[in-house]
C-alpha cells in the first residue's frame, strides 16, 4: 500500500482573485508503507545535520525558500542544500508524485466549483490516484490511503467528498467513482509529519516556478527549478491538467 501525503500551495479561500496567488496546487507524495519510517528518519537526520542549534524543525517550503520562521538566519545556500536535499530523498525511497491544479480566475463566480477550489483540486487529484493505483501490476501498490494537514476549513468537506466519490463516483462536478484509496482523509498536523512536509515542499516549489512561468532570473528560482528539473518531474506518474482549461 501507498501512504499519500497531500499538501497544498496557493490557497486563497474563497478570494479568486488574489493576484499573487492565482492558482491552487494541491500535491500528492506516494510513499511506499516499508519505506515511511525510513523516509521520516531521513527527513529527521537531514535537518539534524544542517542546523548546528540543534533544532530539527518543520520543512514548510516558503518558510524555507524565504528564510523566515525557523529558517531566519540561516543561509540562503544552506536552505538551498536542505531544500535539494529533502527532494532528493523521495526517489531514493522510492516515493512518486501527483499534483491538480485549479486557475481560480476562470472559475465562474457564484457556482459551486467557485466556492470550494481546494475540495474541487482534491476530486481531481483523487481521481488520478485512483486512476494510477489501478494501472499497478504489484497487488501490494493497488491501494492508497490518503494524509493530509488538518485544516479546520476543509477536514468535514474532504472527508465527505471522498466518501461520495467511493460511494457513488461524485463530486464536487461530475467525476467517477473511486476504489483504490481505502477508508477516508487522515488529517494529521504538518509539524509532526515529515510526508505532508515532503509534498508542501513539493507544492510550494510547482506553484512558484509557475508564476515565474518556467523562466526564472532570479538565483533561488533558478535553483528551485533545477530542483524540480532532477528530483520531482521524473517522479510524476499522474496528474490533473490546469482547470478549467
Amino acid at each position: 500500500m501507498w501512504l499519500a501525503y497531500i499538501d497544498e500551495s496557493g490557497n486563497t479561500g474563497r478570494r479568486l482573485d488574489d493576484p499573487d496567488q492565482p492558482v491552487h496546487w494541491l500535491v500528492a507524495v506516494l510513499v511506499p508503507e516499508e519505506n515511511v519510517l525510513d523516509l521520516t528518519h531521513a527527513v529527521e537526520a537531514l535537518v539534524s545535520m544542517k542546523r548546528t542549534d540543534g533544532l530539527v524543525p518543520e520543512l514548510h517550503g516558503s518558510a524555507l525558500f524565504g528564510g523566515d520562521g525557523p529558517w531566519a538566519g540561516v543561509r540562503p545556500i544552506d536552505r538551498v542544500v536542505i531544500y535539494g536535499s529533502a527532494l532528493g530523498l523521495l526517489a531514493q525511497h522510492d516515493c512518486v508524485v501527483a499534483y491538480a491544479s485549479i486557475d481560480k480566475r476562470k472559475l465562474t463566480p457564484g457556482t459551486t466549483a467557485s466556492t470550494t477550489p481546494h475540495l474541487l483540486a482534491l476530486q481531481f487529484l483523487v481521481e488520478k490516484l485512483d486512476a494510477f493505483l489501478v494501472q499497478q501490476q504489484d497487488p501490494l501498490r493497488q491501494r492508497a490511503l490518503l494524509v493530509a494537514d488538518e485544516t479546520q476549513e476543509h477536514e468535514a468537506f474532504a472527508i465527505g467528498v471522498v466518501a461520495a466519490m467511493q460511494a457513488r463516483g461524485e463530486g464536487v462536478v461530475p467525476g467517477r467513482l473511486i476504489s483504490r484509496v481505502i477508508d477516508t482523509v487522515h488529517f494529521v498536523r504538518s509539524e509532526d509529519n515529515r510526508g505532508v512536509q515532503l509534498a508542501d515542499l513539493v507544492a510550494y516549489a510547482l506553484n512558484r516556478i509557475d508564476r515565474v512561468k518556467w523562466r526564472p532570473t532570479r538565483p533561488g528560482d533558478v535553483a528551485l527549478m533545477q530542483m524540480l528539473s532532477e528530483h520531482v518531474n521524473p517522479l510524476v506518474r499522474t496528474y490533473r491538467s490546469r482547470w478549467p482549461t
